[in-house]
């Protein structure tokens, strides 16, 4: 499997929650249209997963510096921390988490060689 194709394999049920929380492209008329949110979302996964530099982004994606300008601007509104939340809502909606048996840490086990 290509890699342009794993960074495409995010299901499309967690992209319709993420979003909605995104700011829309706009494109005033002139010049190039910009890109979309889905494709600088997929660039970006692939230049996650790669570990590849913004200037090295396959020409099937967005140019690295559109991702990477895109990804300051969710970063800066929060959207990573919004969408986890809708993603965290919905998952407790579909399958009744129990909070009250769920281990958040390891506190629960005693620590290496004693050490408090």
């Amino acid at each position: 499997m290509r890699l342009s194709s794993l960074a495409r394999r995010l299901p499309e049920s967690v992209w319709s929650v993420f979003e909605p929380v995104l700011p829309p492209v706009v494109w005033c008329g002139e010049g190039r249209p910009p890109a979309s949110n889905h494709a600088c979302r997929h660039g970006l996964l692939y230049v996650l997963i790669t570990g590849i530099g913004w200037e090295y982004v396959p020409p099937c994606f967005p140019c690295g510096k559109t991702i990477k300008e895109r990804l300051d601007r969710w970063l800066e509104l929060d959207a990573f921390r919004e969408a986890w939340r809708r993603l965290a809502d919905e998952y407790q909606r579909t399958h009744r988490v129990n909070w009250d048996k769920v281990l958040l840490d390891g506190s629960k086990k005693p620590s290496k060689k004693g050490v408090p």
